[in-house]
């Protein structure tokens, strides 16, 4: 059936409008300016099967709607959008404000029965992104995408979907639907799911960023993780019947076998999974916890068959993080996603922490309690490969906190594990998961060289956790994810809209990563990095500059180097060096700047583990960056107060700053006072502070030093080169 005419209308409220068309009835329900639902019931019966699973939050706040009518549609109208529904047939197109510019319009009416097919006509230049975690799409121009749980595990694989989208034009669609569904971004977008109904919410904004922020408003923002969840995670089962890897079958061998061995290779290190539920179970689970705590690891346990233990395994014996097999959530779509929230709400509930949930065959809705992972594969070139665009497209679906296994569990070798964990230490959240390879997945079993190269990735992933918690606290708080696709930094460049830079993604603001995913000459170089316009770029390593709207061929990066490049203007905190979270005070606080222009970051601090931060409990600290764009003139660097409160707030703090600069500068003043300059970096070392610049370091690097200062109050550094 296919809707027809508009046989009549009706205003229900200040901000919902009803249509009819012969039998069936339509519903415009505006949520604010800039999100309204388009609600079908055929029959003219409304029916919502996803109730409140899905969407959190059905309140209309929009004010109000200015309605007015033409001879050919009704025209609805908030500050942000113009709705036109046509009359002959009943369709819908989008217009901006002014109503001069087509969003989307559909090419015709809605068309319902086994299936519900909704058809919008593609702008020349549009571009498609979003579907939930894709395995190796993150584009989706002139490509069908299938919304379901699917396609094994590898390219193609469909490991978290969900029936949400959005356009480089500034708009966005959400299906409030279980259902299974299939989007084709074609010359003409033809967007079904399996019902016989049609319930879609749309957002506008003016980038998609706003449509990232406007989507999680409706369907809930990213989980924000504890500290100790952003290092290094271990799995295995040990308390398998046949253990493949040959070791004793007890839960408490975790501890020799494997956190004294982080401890013995002096691996930084956050969470262990000792067992799973294919017939393992667990033995001395409360000592295990125990032990393992005090090596500086939180435990966490895998569930096959559901959570019905866990009051007593969180409350009681300590655990802290549950991990959904698909042997439990398979099934996928309303099942999984209430296992995931069972699962969170089970660790909120009977302790004072913060849910940690990791889960495969999610759905919209997901991000709200748990890492997607996308599922069981071989470890190869090709694993890193497709992974890449797959963490990218995940978190253009607002599930920032997304992975797939260091190396896979099967196959694997010492160089693609790491090169795989290189990357994925400029990720949020990662884990080996041992136990079905020919050699575990832990960052010591090959040996050297590549035990050294991964714990000074694990280190370096420890030292910038203050970097990647601040931006897990601005996806939490409006659904950008850390890792970004070029095109969410720069959508402007065109270069970023489709696949040309599919291998190369942004974590945070100011880092570009471009993993190694070819055996290239051995893996040694890394072909087509490209550096988008609008800013300059160094490497991260050696300093070298780069011009935006360039590409580079065969950079050469050994084993020990991930191609790693900075935007001008950068602002990178760093922690003092630690292998687990809380092993010592973070009193020192290190600035890596690459000053160039006006530049701000904003530094999120609260307890790292509880959940008083939703009360309000947290700290917030501004960076702030004032440089020349080129030539002579000063540069002035600010840190203010820090606003707000914690428990274990610091109220004093050691300043290091690491700054990329051309020369010497003659005079540095700390809020007016010239500080003294030292000629050797051991004198800066051994002196209270002071700055110090080496020219051969990085492409010249100045550091200075900052006695302990009040948190309370500003500092601001100044020098002219």
């Amino acid at each position: 059936m296919t809707l027809g005419d508009v046989t009549a209308f009706r205003k229900i409220s200040p901000r919902e409008f009803e249509f009819e068309s012969n039998y069936s009835k339509l519903k415009v329900a505006f949520h604010r300016d800039d999100i309204f639902r388009i609600w079908l019931a055929p029959d003219g019966e409304y029916t919502n099967p996803a109730a409140d699973e899905i969407v959190i939050d059905y309140e209309l706040r929009q004010p109000g709607v200015k309605q007015s009518e033409t001879r050919e549609y009704y025209k609805l109208q908030t500050r942000t959008n113009v709705l036109r529904v046509y009359k002959k047939p009943l369709r819908f197109a989008l217009y901006d404000r002014n109503d001069k510019t087509c969003v989307w319009e559909e090419v015709g009416p809605l068309t319902f029965g086994t299936k519900t097919y909704q058809q919008i006509k593609r702008q020349p230049d549009e571009y498609f992104y979003g579907c939930g975690m894709q395995n190796g799409y993150f584009s989706h121009r002139d490509k069908d995408i299938l919304i379901e749980v699917g396609g094994g595990w590898d390219d193609g694989a469909r490991s978290n979907p969900a029936p949400f989208f959005m356009s480089s034009k500034g708009w966005g669609a959400f299906r409030n639907t279980f259902t299974p569904g299939k989007y084709s971004f074609r010359d003409t977008l033809n967007l079904s799911h399996d019902e016989n109904r049609f319930d879609c919410f749309f957002f506008t904004g003016s980038s998609m960023k706003d449509v990232l922020n406007r989507y999680t408003d409706i369907t809930g923002k990213p989980f924000m993780p504890a500290m100790w969840m952003l290092t290094m995670g271990d799995a295995n089962c040990y308390n398998k019947p046949e253990q493949r890897t040959g070791w004793p079958q007890t839960t408490p061998d975790v501890i020799k076998l494997v956190a004294d061995k982080y401890i013995e290779y002096d691996m930084p290190r956050g969470w262990i999974l000792p067992n799973d539920g294919y017939g393992c179970g667990y033995v001395r689970l409360d000592s295990v916890v125990q032990e393992l705590q005090k090596r500086g690891i939180k435990t966490g346990l895998w569930t096959e068959n559901g959570v019905d233990k866990i009051a007593t395994e969180v409350g009681k014996y300590g655990s802290r993080l549950c991990k959904l097999d698909v042997a439990w959530v398979g099934d996928g779509y309303e099942f999984a996603l209430n296992g995931a929230r069972a699962a969170f709400e089970g660790i909120e509930k009977n302790s004072n922490e913060r849910g940690f949930v990791w889960t495969v065959c999610g759905w919209a809705g997901t991000q709200r309690y748990a890492t997607v992972w996308s599922g069981d594969q071989s470890g190869n070139w090709e694993y890193i490969r497709f992974h890449i665009p797959t963490l990218i497209g995940s978190g253009l679906s607002a599930q920032n906190a997304a992975t797939g296994d260091v190396d896979g569990i099967f196959g694997g070798s010492a160089r693609t594990y790491t090169r795989d964990l290189q990357w994925k230490c400029f990720t949020p959240i990662l884990m080996g998961m041992s136990g079905w390879a020919e050699v575990n997945k832990q960052p010591w079993n090959y040996g050297e060289p590549y035990t050294t190269i991964n714990r000074d990735f694990l280190r370096l992933k420890m030292r910038m956790n203050p970097y990647f918690y601040s931006y897990c606290r601005e996806a939490h708080t409006t659904g950008v994810p850390t890792v970004r696709g070029m095109v969410l930094e720069f959508p402007e460049d065109t270069v970023t809209w489709g696949t040309e830079t599919q291998y190369q993604f942004m974590s945070g603001e100011w880092l570009m990563v471009a993993p190694v995913y070819t055996k290239k000459a051995w893996g040694t170089v890394r072909d087509s990095i490209y550096f988008a316009k609008g800013a300059k770029w160094f490497d991260y390593w050696s300093g070298k500059e780069y011009e935006g709207g360039t590409w580079l061929d065969t950079y050469k990066c050994a084993l020990d180097k991930l191609p790693v490049f900075v935007r001008g203007g950068a602002i990178i905190p760093l922690y003092p060096q630690m292998n687990y979270v809380w092993e010592r005070p973070a009193d020192t606080l290190t600035l890596q700047l690459w000053p160039s222009g006006k530049s701000q970051f904003c530094l999120y601090e609260d307890d790292q583990i509880t959940r008083d931060y939703r009360d309000g409990k947290f700290a917030e600290t501004w960076i702030r960056v004032s440089a020349p764009e080129a030539g002579a003139g000063e540069t002035v660097i600010r840190v203010d107060a820090a606003k707000g409160d914690f428990a274990g707030r610091l109220k004093e703090r050691t300043y290091v700053f690491d700054v990329q600069a051309s020369g010497c500068p003659e005079k540095l003043t700390l809020n007016g006072k010239a500080l003294p300059l030292y000629y050797t970096a051991l004198e800066l070392d051994e002196a209270g502070e002071g700055y110090y610049f080496n020219p051969d370091d990085r492409g010249g690097r100045l550091t200075v030093k900052v006695a302990p200062v009040s948190t309370d109050k500003p500092l601001e550094l100044k020098y002219a080169l």
